[in-house]
C-alpha cells in the first residue's frame, strides 16, 4: 500500500484549479481501484483543503493499532 501509485482524478480549470476540493471519498475509490478495499472513514487526508493538482499525503488505518502514511496524486481527468 504505502508503495503503491495512487491517482484520483478530478475536474480542473485552466488554472490548474479543481472544481470543488478532493475528499476521503475520491482517494478511497482510488485506492479501490488499485486494489486496496478501504472505507473512506479510514482515510485521513493531511494538511489543507486538496484544491489543486499535485502530491498529498493521507494517513490510512488498516488495522485499530496499524496506521500508514500514503502518497497519492490528484490529476486532470
Amino acid at each position: 500500500l504505502e508503495s503503491a501509485t495512487i491517482e484520483v482524478g478530478a475536474k480542473v480549470g485552466e488554472n490548474g484549479k479543481i472544481f470543488g476540493s478532493v475528499s476521503n471519498v475520491q482517494v478511497a475509490e482510488a485506492l479501490e481501484t488499485a486494489g486496496f478495499a478501504i472505507e473512506r472513514k479510514k482515510i485521513k487526508l493531511l494538511g489543507e483543503a486538496i484544491k489543486t493538482v499535485g502530491t498529498y499525503k493521507a494517513e490510512v488505518i488498516v488495522h485499530k493499532d496499524i496506521k500508514l502514511t500514503i502518497d497519492f496524486k490528484v490529476v486532470e481527468a
